[in-house]
């Protein structure tokens, strides 16, 4: 090509530009079109020329009118531009922007119209995916938020809706604002500090911080910020998703807390375990007395430990122990504080609790003679820097402990410390079961947020699906919360006689347990053929039952029994009550029976028994409640018989 032909040099600039020209008179007939034209629509140029329709019967039908309107628009104005789709020679349509300019004679009479025609498809199709792309964005139920990268303060420039009904402030109200607007004032969180290092190295992180709403309402919101970067790998902006989990994270914080609770109890069980271990051995109550500080001093929370021993309401003898690291005039102060309490409150016979500004929550309880229960004899207080204090379930154990103190300091018979020994053990068996009801609900529970997050992957976490999770997770908390209930039912029941309906009893006795022995396909089957009621002591009376119905899940256990039941008979014999506990468990072998009863023997392994549990029922039986209990072979397994006066 000649460099100096300057029409053709036009027309390759033109070309290059993806430009088509074109002239027409003003009746809008072509005078001259590029030869772009080919390209651009698929029909040659001299198709056109000359022709004032053609060009209008390929424009789509929805724009023809659009089109008219605009080149009409030339009798008045010097230029028009407008955009329309025009359906090509193979069938595609394209959309094409077209600049119109008119050209005047000196008269200013309309004499020509020059334009160019513009390919703008692919601009359409991108202007149309951003639309569709805001649309969703905006639609979506999470927030999300843009910041600017490339500006220090990294503002806001986009906020969908969702972000506007999760915080309460409007995208007005944020736009060029820094993201630190939903902190407030809560500045030092983990969480912001893995944000600053991720958008510092410019990569994903998510996290969950605490954020708070434009009324001040605070709520957990979980992020997730990701880079955006340009056609050169340059990171321009941050996205931020975050997704309101107030609730999930409530829940979680109520887990842990049972968790804790849980855990803190354990250890609580364990020390009193051990005293009461110590309390079966102990040969003077000096010895108990000492070893209850020192174990109990043992657990992280307690902070000082008193026991104070009363003459004529006045202290005689006191023994205290407090942590290693406690200043001594600090225990002094502590003493103080004991012996104002008791000098306004000596008299009072009941559980006293509070806490002190200085020295923490505190508790005192009485040690009460069973045979006198309004005369104390002395008190145990402690001291505790737990936050909660002196949680209800722990209270309720160190009352069972100094009540087992007191019947050891009172009765001084190794029949007896075994009674309570016996008791004990009972204690950690429904301890077992309490835990195995535990077990159920708690795995549940994780199962409850292990589908919260498989929701939220699967992007199905929804306003409904986590109210109704939640729902889920209180109602199995509330259960939780009801078996210790039970459980605690159970160890309240102080040592008094009374009048008690034996089936109610042993229905409450069951209930405890009935939840394991379904487990292992223990079925058993209360037979009430008379309503019996009879005077004694109701919470040893299920003691009883507990230990024949331990004994005989054992048995069943260690045989392998394959349909194991236990049937519970209550009827009346005469004046008298007569309780049967039979199971089909194969029985108990002759040279076994007649010593069942015996103190320290157990038809069970060394490691499984300790040979009381009979022992000790045996007793509360007929010591106690002046019965008879007996035990008989029969063709699948053994009868034990309970037979107890009834009331007059």
């Amino acid at each position: 090509m000649n460099p100096f032909d300057k029409k053709e040099l036009v027309g390759e600039i033109l070309a290059n530009l993806n430009i088509l020209i074109y002239s027409m008179d003003h009746r809008n007939s072509y005078l001259f079109i590029g030869q772009q034209c080919e390209d651009f629509t698929g029909y040659s140029a001299d198709s056109f020329m000359g022709n004032d329709r053609r060009w209008l019967s390929y424009i789509h039908a929805s724009d023809r009118d659009l089109y008219r309107e605009k080149i009409a628009g030339l009798s008045t104005n010097d230029k028009v531009n407008v955009e329309y789709r025009f359906v090509c020679k193979d069938g595609t349509v394209k959309w094409f922007k077209d600049s119109a300019t008119a050209v005047r004679d000196a008269d200013d009479n309309l004499i020509r119209i020059d334009g160019t025609i513009q390919d703008i498809s692919a601009q359409r199709t991108v202007e149309k995916e951003l639309k569709l792309i805001r649309s969703a964005i905006n639609s979506a139920n999470n927030g999300i938020i843009i910041v600017d990268a490339q500006q220090p303060a990294m503002p806001i420039i986009f906020a969908n809706h969702a972000f506007e009904e999760l915080t309460g402030y409007t995208f007005a109200e944020v736009l060029g604002k820094n993201c630190r607007i939903l902190q407030s004032r809560d500045r030092f969180q983990e969480g912001l500090n893995i944000l600053r290092e991720a958008i510092q190295q410019s990569k994903k992180a998510n996290v969950i911080l605490r954020n708070y709403k434009k009324n001040g309402e605070l709520f957990y919101n979980h992020i997730y910020i990701s880079p955006i970067r340009d056609e050169s790998g340059v990171v321009t902006h941050f996205i931020g998703v975050q997704y309101d989990v107030t609730e999930k994270v409530e829940l979680q914080q109520k887990l842990k807390a049972y968790y804790e609770k849980e855990k803190y109890l354990r250890y609580i069980m364990a020390s009193i375990a051990d005293l009461n271990k110590m309390i079966g051995t102990a040969k003077n109550p000096a010895y108990i007395f000492r070893n209850m500080c020192l174990k109990l001093i043992e657990n992280p929370p307690y902070q000082y430990v008193w026991i104070g021993l009363l003459d004529q309401e006045q202290v005689f003898k006191e023994y205290a122990m407090g942590k290693e690291t406690i200043e001594p005039t600090k225990k002094h102060k502590y003493m103080k504080d004991i012996r104002k309490r008791l000098d306004k409150k000596a008299k009072a016979k009941g559980i006293m609790r509070g806490k002190n500004r200085l020295l923490g929550h505190w508790v005192m309880i009485p040690l009460l003679y069973h045979m006198q229960p309004h005369s104390a004899f002395g008190y145990l207080s402690i001291y505790t820097h737990h936050e909660e204090g002196f949680i209800d379930e722990e209270i309720t154990m160190l009352r069972d402990l100094t009540s087992t103190v007191s019947s050891a300091i009172e009765y001084q018979k190794v029949d007896q410390l075994m009674f309570y020994q016996a008791r004990q053990a009972a204690m950690g068996e429904l301890i077992g079961h309490m835990a195995h009801q535990w077990r159920q609900p708690i795995n549940e529970l994780g199962l409850i947020l292990q589908d919260l997050r498989d929701a939220f992957l699967c992007k199905e976490l929804d306003e409904t699906y986590i109210v109704t999770s939640t729902k889920d997770g209180m109602e199995l908390l509330q259960q939780m919360s009801g078996t210790i209930d039970d459980f605690r039912r159970f160890f309240v029941g102080g040592h008094q006689k009374g009048s008690f309906q034996i089936a109610e009893v042993v229905q409450q006795s069951v209930d405890l347990v009935e939840s394991h022995f379904n487990k292992l396909g223990i079925y058993i089957n209360i037979v009430e053929e008379d309503p019996v009621s009879i005077d004694g002591y109701a919470r040893e009376f299920a003691q009883v039952v507990l230990n024949l119905l331990n004994n005989a899940r054992d048995a069943f256990v260690r045989r392998k029994i394959a349909k194991p039941y236990i049937t519970i008979r209550i009827t009346a014999k005469e004046e008298t009550a007569v309780i049967m506990v039979e199971d089909n468990a194969g029985g108990i072998a002759d040279q076994s029976m007649e010593h069942i009863f015996d103190q320290y023997y157990s038809t069970k392994d060394n490691h499984q028994g300790a040979g009381l549990g009979l022992y000790i029922s045996k007793m509360i039986i007929e010591n106690a409640m002046q019965g008879k209990l007996s035990a008989i072979n029969t063709m699948e397994g053994v009868n034990f018989i309970l037979e107890v006066p009834m009331n007059e």
